[in-house]
């Protein structure tokens, strides 16, 4: 009996024993688990090497990445449009930056660090992320994110909306444009970035930063000067023709005889056309009652033009020393104005030089176009191989210089196509999840065979080539699509192209605007009539205080 009791109680202590063994083992594993948890170093922080040189919004995926010249990106989640005010899928550049905007068409609503792509009110800005496409066409950021990019980012960049997540891809091709040699000045060899280098000079690609080539800087700032030169020139001529066309004005005994000249040689064909029409209605009288009234109407008719034109022919012989007295004035200013339109044209001219280019091929046309400094400058036909075959959307951006200056580096990034097993959005899946949690998620690369194939069906003439290859600068670029122009492209835009195949909600139920008034020319760098820009922030308007909104969230 004592024996089983003493067997059952070895028994418990060993049963003891071991749960404690267990017990200091889990938490030994615990414990160092902890221990190699806290041990990890922090993942780094993303941080681009350079200004950001293209945006890709995937509406699917219901996120952005935000690439530099060097392919490093940032990622943030989004809220693209919610059914009916879907986000437009094409392709798209920065138009008007705003630290603190409000909504002209949502009740006020607050639209924080706000990108404008489309004069119509699609934007780029800080706002609520529900986690599903919410807004009413413009692409919500997270705040922070959105505060982050707001300096990194320039007018005129490319941003390019696609139906999947696609990356850029470093591209090459004999039939990319290539600019002119220029000089070897010195070993242009590119120094590092610098973000709190540069002015406004450089704060938009609209007015390209070489500064690290400097033959292509040399270059630059020749161009610049002559564009200075020729939008003085310009700007004098304008001012020639007001002033004639002022003292034109002010010569108002001469203008008013010429003036009543003008009325009265009026009042004598209205007198005329009367006695033709009594003469013809006499010579159709078939009764003495109807011929006797034709007669008396007729004789009142040319009463009445004798009248008037005994006071015309005094009027007439003053207007005509009148005319005498003003007619070298007016020679003057026929010549002045001829001078002023040249003048215009190469001041133009002269500017353009000094701006990206950005050349468009259309499918759909057959057209070649070219936009520089968001403004129209020629269109051409141009041949396309195999026309009935579809050819795909693809942009290919400049970056930056290579070979000594006298090269260019390319990216190319293509949009995805709609296909007939594509849902509205991507599910919650955990795989999204993490996407949405990882920055370090590559999303699939453009293919530089589809980029390679699309540029080749291209057939650029000769002289267009030359002509609008002669300057590339920096943040130019060419787009190939079956798509023609959206009705979106205009005064203010560079090319804006929207896909056919995807829903374009919001910008049907959206109004295109004109540049606001805080977009103004640009005195200080091309003269009076030339490029716009907006206020920066030392020029902003002091910000009208606003209460909170309930529409804030927007």
């Amino acid at each position: 009996m004592r024996s089983g009791i003493a067997k059952h109680v070895s028994h418990l202590a060993a049963a003891a024993l071991t749960g404690l063994f267990a017990l200091s083992a889990a938490a030994d594993t615990a414990g160092a688990r902890e221990k190699k948890k806290a041990a990890a170093p922090p993942e780094p922080e993303v941080q681009l090497t350079g200004n950001a040189a293209i945006a890709v919004v995937a509406i699917r995926d219901q996120r952005v990445s935000i690439y530099d010249a060097n392919g490093v990106a940032l990622r943030a989640r989004i809220s693209s449009g919610q059914d009916g005010y879907e986000t437009p899928v094409g392709v798209f550049s920065i138009l008007q930056k705003k630290a603190e905007h409000y909504s002209n068409l949502y009740d006020d609503a607050s639209m924080p660090y706000m990108q404008r792509i489309t004069w119509s009110g699609v934007a780029l800005h800080a706002g609520a992320l529900p986690g599903y496409p919410a807004s009413h066409g413009c692409v919500r950021l997270p705040y922070e994110f959105a505060e982050k990019i707001f300096s990194l980012t320039k007018l005129g960049m490319r941003v390019v909306i696609s139906r999947d997540d696609i990356a850029p891809v470093d591209f090459s091709h004999r039939l990319l444009l290539t600019p002119e040699p220029v000089p070897e000045m010195a070993v242009a060899i590119p120094t590092a970035y610098d973000p709190d280098r540069g002015d406004e000079e450089n704060a938009s690609l609209l007015r390209p930063d070489v500064s690290d080539w400097p033959a292509r800087q040399k270059l630059l700032d020749t161009l610049r000067a002559e564009a200075r030169d020729k939008a003085e020139t310009a700007a004098t001529a304008v001012r020639r023709w007001e002033d004639l066309s002022a003292d034109l004005k002010s010569r108002k005994k001469e203008l008013s005889l010429i003036s009543k000249r003008d009325q009265i040689e009026k009042l004598v064909a209205k007198a005329q056309a009367r006695v033709a029409k009594a003469i013809q209605k006499l010579a159709e009288a078939r009764t003495p009652r109807t011929t006797k009234r034709a007669q008396s109407e007729k004789d009142l008719a040319e009463k009445s033009l004798a009248t008037i034109e005994a006071k015309a022919a005094d009027v007439r012989a003053s207007a005509a020393e009148a005319e005498v007295s003003i007619k070298s004035l007016k020679d003057e200013i026929s010549v002045a104005e001829k001078a002023k339109t040249e003048a215009e044209a190469a001041a133009g001219e002269a500017r353009r030089k000094t701006l990206p280019i950005s050349v468009f091929v259309s499918l759909k046309a057959q057209k070649l176009y070219v936009r520089q400094g968001n403004e129209a400058v020629f269109d051409t036909k141009v041949a396309i191989a195999d026309p009935e075959r579809v050819i795909g959307t693809h942009v290919y951006t400049a970056l930056d210089y290579a070979n000594d200056g006298n090269d260019v580096r390319w990216n190319v990034v293509t949009i995805s196509r709609r296909t007939a097993y594509d849902s509205d959005w991507d599910d919650d899946r955990p795989s999204k999840r993490k996407r949405d949690r990882d920055q370090s998620y590559a999303p699939p690369v453009t293919s530089a065979a589809d980029a390679t194939a699309a540029l080749e069906r291209i057939s650029i003439p000769k002289d267009v080539r030359v002509r609008i290859s002669k300057y590339v600068w920096p943040g130019s670029s060419l787009i190939i699509s079956d798509e023609d122009l959206s009705k979106e492209t205009g005064p203010g835009t560079d090319f804006i192209l929207v896909s056919s195949d995807e829903p374009a909600g919001a910008l049907k139920k959206r109004k295109r605007e004109t540049p606001p008034p805080s977009m103004y020319y640009d005195r200080d760098f091309y003269g009076d009539n030339y490029y716009y820009r907006p206020l920066n922030r030392y020029e902003r308007r002091v910000p009208m205080v606003r209460p909170k909104s309930l529409f804030d969230w927007w």
